[in-house]
């Protein structure tokens, strides 16, 4: 009887062996249409071609490579998949093979369409060798799917990309501390609009694919500036014009000042001054109280049409006190382009409220409450999210 277990148990230990035995080694490669890389995260499943069972779960590495132990004898599937890709199956025979024989497999897969937004940040400047910005934190949202696509709470590299897919309208918000806070909005093949951002900088197209099939997919690269938030700091706003010897806001000067409401709505801790400045024709006093309206008349507009608390902005009118060039009274001959340099509006940094009501929102948690305002500007009837609740104000 012990005998018979014995050979029992020895049969058994065979019969294990064989089974291991009969196991080879898959190994492959991901890469991307065109060899534009190879592929990393991406989900390799390695289904029985028959039964369509899972047999084994994996993921390729940064070098785009994966490995995994399947059965000899077999037709088999490898079924990839990856966000922002169509998914991909292959079919694999390990029939005929022997334990000692790998299988090979090189897989490439297609970008869905979109845009690959490849973002480079950098302090804003005149000087050709500007300081990258590293540090800040990164969040894209999709607002057409009411999701998160991208959150980097600490960027350690001046750059980052994200891809667009179309149909979609994206926000990006960007953040750092010491500089403006910078919002893009992004529409992508939406309402007859191939690509269109709102309110980023310097877009250039890719150097060789950029919409690229017809439009479908391609890449834009994008230098970015940030401003620097510092006390006394100040920027020109360019494109602020009035008609001649008047402080009436004019229709084209009304679609800047809409962008620099979106500035103070995005940055709603700082205290700006709004100033005002007139060429040297004309007389002082006449300058001075010109300068003032158009100051205060800038001034009520973003107050009227971003709601923005008027303790955050004061307008100062300077006349023609503060010329950039040399074009004043002394010299009696300028080119209007001379004289329209120093006709212009700026803002200065006088200061912070001590609370940033931004400061520890996510962009998804801003944007729900900017929704929810705006319901309740249109319609009086607010709508609070399941498991939400109403704004604070």
């Amino acid at each position: 009887m012990t005998k018979k277990l014995f050979s029992l148990l020895l049969a058994s230990i065979s019969m294990i062996g064989m089974i291991v035995a009969q196991n080879i080694t898959l190994e492959g490669y991901v890469f991307e249409e065109n060899n534009r890389g190879y592929l990393n995260a991406v989900e390799v499943l390695i289904l029985d071609n028959t039964s369509r069972a899972v047999i084994q779960k994996t993921m390729s590495n940064k070098e785009g490579y994966y490995s995994a132990s399947v059965p000899i004898g077999k037709e088999l599937v490898v079924k990839l998949s990856r966000d922002l890709y169509f998914p991909k199956e292959e079919v694999v025979s390990t029939v005929g093979k022997t334990a000692s024989e790998k299988v090979y497999v090189k897989s490439q897969m297609d970008r869905k369409p979109g845009y690959i937004f490849d973002v480079t940040l950098a302090e804003a400047g005149n000087s050709n060798n500007r300081d990258a910005i590293s540090g800040a934190k990164i969040e894209v949202y999709n607002n057409t799917l009411d999701k998160e696509t991208l959150v980097l709470e600490n960027l350690e590299e001046p750059n980052f990309d994200v891809t667009f897919e179309r149909g979609n309208h994206y926000t990006v918000l960007i953040r750092k501390e010491g500089f403006f806070n910078k919002r893009l909005e992004a529409y992508v093949d939406v309402e007859g609009c191939i690509l269109c951002f709102e309110g980023v900088g310097t877009v250039e197209p890719g150097v060789s694919d950029v919409m690229s099939r017809g439009f479908q997919m391609g890449s834009v690269l994008a230098n970015i500036e940030l401003e620097p938030a510092q006390i006394g700091r100040t920027i020109v706003i360019e494109n602020i014009y009035y008609d001649y010897n008047d402080s009436s806001i004019r229709p084209d000067a009304a679609a800047e000042l809409d962008k620099l409401t979106g500035v103070l709505v995005d940055n709603p801790s700082i205290i700006l001054e709004l100033g005002s400045h007139t060429d040297s024709r004309g007389g002082d006093e006449s300058n001075m109280k010109l300068s003032q309206e158009r100051a205060d008349a800038v001034v009520d507009h973003i107050i009227t049409k971003g709601k923005i608390s008027p303790t955050r902005l004061k307008a100062q009118g300077y006349g023609e006190t503060q010329p950039v060039n040399d074009c004043d009274k002394r010299r009696k001959k300028c080119s209007e382009a001379e004289h329209a340099a120093n006709r212009r509006t700026s803002l200065r940094v006088l200061g912070f409220e001590e609370h940033d009501p931004y400061a520890d929102k996510s962009l998804k948690e801003i944007l729900t409450e900017e929704r929810l305002m705006r319901e309740i500007e249109n319609s009086g009837v607010i709508e609070v999210p399941k498991d939400g609740a109403p704004p604070k104000n």
